[in-house]
Formats: structure tokens, C-alpha cells, sequence
């Protein structure tokens, strides 16, 4: 495994963690109201840019999860969800190397 993979995986595990961090602040705090808070205005015309919840929303959909509001309330479970996050991206590469039969 190079340096590279081992970087995105532990940025996709942060990632997730983060989210979870997030979540489970008090509304008053100043990142959850920057993460919960709508954008109004125009941009221009061209292909929408992908937001951060939205990369790591797909992320989590990779990794089978679902209803992940609710499973960052239990730190235990949403920690080992973080760490299958930072194991995925290792299997997969593992999986793409096998001989085919």
C-alpha cells in the first residue's frame, strides 16, 4: 500500500469523524450552524459543486451505512464505523489485485 492510499483513508476516517463530532454538538455552537445552515443567493451556471456532506454522505453509502443520525449518537458504534472507513479503502485495493478465476 503507498503513502497516497494511506493518506486518503485516514482523511475519509476524519472525515467521517468529524461528522459525527458535528452532529453531536449543542446547536448554539458555531460549526454546527455553519454545517446545518442553508445558502441563499445565485452562482453561476455550470455543474454544482459537491459539498463536504455530500462526499462524505457517498462515503458512508460505500460502506453500507445507513441512518447514520442515529448511529452518532453511540460513540462506541460510530468510532468502529470510522475505523471500517479507514480499513475500506485497503480491502477494496486488496480485492482489485485478486486473479480472476
Amino acid at each position: 500500500m503507498s503513502k497516497g492510499e494511506n493518506k486518503v483513508k485516514w482523511i475519509k476516517g476524519q472525515r467521517i469523524s468529524w461528522l459525527g463530532h458535528i452532529e453531536r454538538m449543542e446547536e448554539d455552537r458555531l460549526a454546527k450552524k455553519i454545517f446545518t445552515q442553508e445558502l441563499k443567493g445565485t452562482r453561476r451556471r455550470e455543474r454544482p459543486r459537491k459539498r463536504w456532506i455530500e462526499e462524505v454522505a457517498r462515503d458512508l453509502q460505500v460502506l453500507g451505512v445507513r441512518r447514520w443520525r442515529e448511529l452518532v449518537v453511540d460513540r462506541k458504534k460510530w468510532k468502529d464505523i470510522v475505523l471500517q472507513a479507514k480499513a475500506h479503502s485497503a480491502k477494496k485495493k486488496k480485492e482489485k489485485n485478486l486473479p480472476q478465476q
